[in-house]
C-alpha cells in the first residue's frame, strides 16, 4: 500500500507540472509551483521511507495520503478569474515609487548585511530568536525595494531603477553564494521572472524551466555539502564546489529517505494516536513568537501569551536540527484530514492576487511576487509562512505604497503606474 499511495502522489505532481504546458505563463501560477516544490523537495524523500520497516504501522501511508489531499487543494483553490477587488486598484506615481524603493533598499541592506554576519550554523537554522528576529524582520525591506525597482525597470527603464536593482541583487547573490540558501535563490529567480511576465508578458520557456526543476531536484541534495564548505571557509573555492557529488547524494537520499518527510510522518502519526488538535492555535503561537519582543514586555508575559499544546509529538522521536516538518504536519495537527483546507485558502488568496496582477494592477503584482515563495514554503516548511510574510508586507511595504499612491479622480482610468502625479 505504501507504494500505491506514493505513485498516486507522483502522478498528481507530474500531472500538475505537465498541464502547465497548455498555456504560456501558467508556470507562474501557484498550482504549478506547488507541484514543483512537491516534485523537487517532497518526492525524493519518499522511496527510502516507503521501504523503512521501522516506521509505525500505517504512518507512512497516512502521511502520503494527506499530502495528496493537500497538493490537490492547491489546485482546487486556484480561482484567478474572479473580479478584481477594489482594494487592489491603486494608482501609483512612478517617481515616488523609485524614491520609496531606494529608501527600502538602503535600510534593508544594512539589516540584510548584519543578518549575513550571523554564524553559518545559525543562518541555516529554521528559527531565529532575540536580536536575530529583529535583523530578519527589517532585512525584508531589501526584497521589497528590489520588487518595486524591478517593476519600474521593466515598465520604463531608467538609471535609478537599474541602480537600485543591481544594488539589491549584489546582496542577494552574496547570500546565495555564501550560505547556499535555496529560498533566496528561488525568490530572486521568481521575482525577476514575474516582473518580466507582468510587465512584458514574456515567460521562461516551459521546457527550459522543466529541465531546471529536474536539475534542481538533484542539486538540492548537495545543499548541506555546500554549506559544510561555507562553514569551513567563508568563500568556497571553485575547485571545491566542482568536487561535490550531487548525484551520489541524490541516490543516497532515495535510498535512506529524507528527514523532513520523516519528521512529518512521526508528527502526523503522533497526532493521529493522541487526537489532540490545535485548531489553528499554532498560528497564534508563531505570531506571538515573532512579534512580541520579550526584551520589552518581559519573558513571563510572552510565555503567558503562548498557548501550550501537548500530545502532538512522539516522545521517542527527536527531529534533526535544521530540518523542517513540512506544512502537511501542522495542517494535520490543526484539523486532522480537514486541515488540508489550509492549502485551499492559500491557493485562493494567491489566485486573487494573480488575477488582479494580470489585470495590470501594480499592488497585487508586488504582493504576488513577494508571497509566492512563502506560499511554496507552506508545503516544504509550514503553513504559517504565508501569513507571517503577509503581516510583514503590510507593516513594512504598505507605508511606502501609501507614499506613492495617487488619489483617483472620479471617472479617471486606473493604470498600474503613472509617470506623473495628476494636477
Amino acid at each position: 500500500m505504501n507504494w500505491i499511495v506514493t505513485w498516486l502522489l507522483i502522478g498528481l505532481a507530474c500531472w500538475m507540472l505537465l498541464s502547465a504546458a497548455r498555456r504560456t505563463g501558467r508556470i507562474y501560477e501557484f498550482p504549478f509551483l506547488a507541484a514543483a516544490i512537491t516534485f523537487a523537495f517532497i518526492l525524493p524523500q519518499l522511496p527510502g521511507l516507503a521501504n523503512d520497516p521501522f516506521l509505525p504501522d500505517g504512518a507512512y501511508e497516512r502521511a502520503v495520503v494527506f499530502t495528496i489531499l493537500c497538493v490537490a487543494m492547491c489546485w482546487l483553490g486556484w480561482m484567478p478569474d474572479r473580479p478584481v477587488m477594489k482594494a487592489f486598484r491603486w494608482q501609483l506615481d512612478e517617481r515616488r515609487l523609485l524614491i520609496a524603493s531606494a529608501g527600502l533598499s538602503l535600510i534593508g541592506a544594512y539589516f540584510y548585511y548584519q543578518l549575513g554576519r550571523i554564524p553559518i550554523e545559525q543562518a541555516v537554522a529554521t528559527q531565529f530568536t532575540g536580536w536575530y528576529v529583529v535583523l530578519f524582520f527589517f532585512s525584508k525591506l531589501l526584497p521589497y525595494g528590489l520588487c518595486v525597482a524591478l517593476l519600474c525597470l521593466l515598465r520604463r527603464p531608467s538609471y535609478a531603477a537599474i541602480g537600485i536593482t543591481l544594488f539589491d541583487a549584489v546582496f542577494y547573490l552574496d547570500r546565495i553564494f555564501v550560505t547556499g540558501k535555496r529560498g533566496e535563490t528561488t525568490e530572486l529567480v521568481l521575482m525577476v521572472a514575474l516582473a518580466v511576465w507582468f510587465q512584458r508578458r514574456r515567460a521562461i520557456p516551459y521546457v527550459l524551466l522543466l529541465a531546471g526543476i529536474l536539475a534542481g531536484t538533484v542539486m538540492m541534495s548537495s545543499t548541506e555539502d555546500y554549506r559544510d564548505l561555507s562553514r569551513a571557509k567563508d568563500r568556497p573555492e571553485t575547485v571545491q564546489v566542482t568536487q561535490l557529488s550531487p548525484w551520489q547524494r541524490f541516490e543516497k537520499l532515495l535510498e535512506t529517505g529524507g528527514p523532513e518527510m520523516r519528521n512529518a510522518i512521526f508528527r502526523i502519526n503522533a497526532v493521529e494516536q493522541s487526537m489532540v488538535f490545535d485548531y489553528g492555535l499554532f498560528h497564534w503561537n508563531i505570531l506571538v513568537f515573532n512579534y512580541v519582543p520579550a526584551q520589552i514586555v518581559g519573558r513571563s508575559i510572552k510565555d503567558a501569551l503562548l498557548i501550550q499544546i501537548d500530545g502532538q509529538y512522539a516522545r521517542d522521536y527527536d527531529p534533526p536540527n535544521g530540518t523542517t516538518e513540512t506544512g502537511m504536519s501542522d495542517a494535520f495537527a490543526s484539523l486532522w484530514f480537514f486541515g488540508a483546507i489550509k492549502f485551499f485558502i492559500i491557493a485562493f488568496v494567491l489566485s486573487r492576487l494573480y488575477g488582479a496582477a494580470m489585470a495590470g494592477h501594480a499592488v497585487p503584482q508586488l504582493l504576488y511576487m513577494l508571497l509566492i515563495v512563502p506560499g511554496m514554503h507552506s508545503i516544504s516548511h509550514h503553513t504559517q509562512w504565508l501569513l507571517t510574510e503577509w503581516i510583514q508586507v503590510m507593516l513594512l511595504l504598505l507605508p511606502a505604497l501609501c507614499f506613492a499612491r495617487i488619489p483617483q479622480r472620479a471617472g479617471a482610468p486606473m493604470p498600474a503606474l503613472a509617470t506623473e502625479t495628476p494636477s
